[in-house]
């Protein structure tokens, strides 16, 4: 079994899928409302230990912290920041549990996925909801379905409309970094 984890100092995704490709827990944690970054890397590994304490697992599948500067994107200071907490994280994890600890770059979880993805100017969807279609499709096809949770804007333009909680595609990356995981391995 593979504890796989998506690891951002805003919201963690995780999940333990088995050997078959069943996910048997997909979960997150908010920890934008933590400043302190110990208390962070304590909060994400005593969260993800409640539902991983139930599992046998064998190795932790990271998805892999970014190497390089984009323009638009993140500063240095906050890829550092990342890159440290991933680190930290991680090693959390794997140590805990004494299982290896396997990191995975986004390229070749969408390559071992299959994934095709389209420049979002070019299809009007956007990246992380093209990787949330396509893990959809996937547990489709293996008869399992997650049901995304919801909830109501209260404001705006949009107010009334049901959105997916901002959690959703932590999620999705978790289980997608778990599911890759398992078809390099084999």
């Amino acid at each position: 079994m593979v504890l796989s984890l998506d690891i951002s100092t805003s919201i963690t995704g995780y999940a333990i899928i088995d050997e078959d490709g069943k996910v048997c827990v997909s979960g997150s944690i908010d920890l934008r409302k933590e400043r302190s970054f110990v208390k962070k890397v304590q909060l994400a590994r005593n969260t993800i230990m409640k539902d991983a304490y139930a599992y046998k697992l064998n190795v932790v599948a990271v998805e892999e912290n970014l190497q390089g500067f984009r323009r638009g994107f993140s500063s240095a200071a906050t890829l550092n920041t990342l890159a440290r907490f991933n680190g930290a994280l991680s090693f959390a994890m794997a140590s805990f549990l004494d299982v290896p600890l396997v990191n995975i770059s986004v390229s070749n979880i969408r390559k071992s996925l299959g994934m095709k993805l389209k420049r979002e100017k070019d299809c009007g969807v956007s990246t992380k909801e093209q990787v949330k279609r396509y893990i959809d499709g996937m547990l489709d096809e293996s008869n399992q379905s997650i049901q995304w949770e919801t909830r109501v804007l209260k404001s705006g333009p949009r107010k009334g409309q049901h959105v997916l909680c901002d959690d959703t595609y932590d999620k999705v990356d978790a289980i997608a970094v778990g599911l890759a995981y398992l078809k390099i391995d084999t």
